[in-house]
């Protein structure tokens, strides 16, 4: 079923298996709000909004345009309280934001921006090429195989990134951070009560900034790294595979020093925990 909606236009789908595509042009962006359950968005090579429901699923959406938005929510007629478990799909270039009080949401194959927030629920993004913003009260974050600026913030869970290329900024207050294969001139990463895991380059000019509370600090490198380095650990230790060689040290927890003729920055913070260096061979 094709419809077009007017520029102020609403329509109430009922979620069912059966298809609901809209048209759609280039600029529009889709914004989910309010709903509660799992929602899938997903990419395909048609200009059209297809919004499907799991068997079984009588839940109500309604989707109004104002200019340039298309805006997905519960309908009114059911009350905004229902969970849903929504398949949408959209075209790559479509600027996606979804926001929800208990929702999963999962996105893939995006090359618009992403900007998921929500309150309780896992967020999992895939194969995107645009900037990301995902942030959850309580869910965990994972994201695969991403290109673009990637920021991330969860408050209760873990932070995953894999495979990404692109400005990183990610934080957790009880959780661990982990970045693997992660390639980045900027990278910010900091929790409260876990630890942090990096695992990519150095880039030359780059900054770097790893901040941990109560946990471990491990950056695995490759060999030949350079970059200036300022550490501090309060109640730790600080191991190293590189030959680390440490000027006018004069006491205290914390201390600079240079690998590889230096050239970028990076800043390691530990109070209760270790500091690592790995190289990887």
């Amino acid at each position: 079923m094709l419809q077009s909606l007017a520029v102020a236009g609403a329509l109430a789908l009922s979620l069912t298996p059966n298809d609901t595509v809209l048209e759609v042009r280039r600029g529009d962006r889709l914004v989910v709000e309010n709903l509660s359950g799992t929602v899938a968005v997903g990419s395909w090579n048609r200009d059209a909004l297809e919004v499907r429901g799991e068997p079984g699923d009588r839940a109500e959406v309604s989707v109004v345009r104002n200019g340039s938005t298309l805006t997905m929510a519960p309908s009114r007629r059911r009350g905004r309280n229902r969970e849903v478990d929504a398949v949408v799909r959209v075209p790559a270039w479509m600027d996606v934001e979804i926001g929800g009080r208990e929702l999963e949401v999962s996105v893939r194959g995006l090359t618009g921006s992403v900007f998921v927030r929500n309150i309780e629920g896992d967020i999992r993004v895939d194969g995107t090429r645009g900037p990301l913003r995902l942030h959850s009260v309580d869910g965990e974050i994972l994201v695969r195989d991403a290109r673009g600026r990637v920021e991330a913030r969860s408050r209760g869970d873990d932070v995953t990134l894999v495979d990404v290329i692109g400005e990183v900024d990610v934080e957790t207050g009880n959780g661990d951070v982990l970045l693997d294969r992660v390639d980045g001139s900027f990278i910010r990463a900091e929790t409260l009560d876990g630890d942090v895991r990096f695992i990519g380059p150095i880039r030359r000019g780059g900054r770097y900034s790893f901040s941990v509370h109560d946990g471990d600090a491990v950056l695995e490198l490759p060999r030949g790294s350079a970059f200036d380095a300022t550490v501090a650990t309060f109640d730790g230790d600080f191991v190293s595979d590189f030959p680390v060689v440490i000027a006018n040290y004069r006491g205290g927890r914390a201390f600079k020093f240079t690998l590889g003729g230096g050239g970028a920055s990076v800043r390691i913070e530990v109070f209760d925990g270790e500091i690592r260096l790995v190289e990887r061979r």
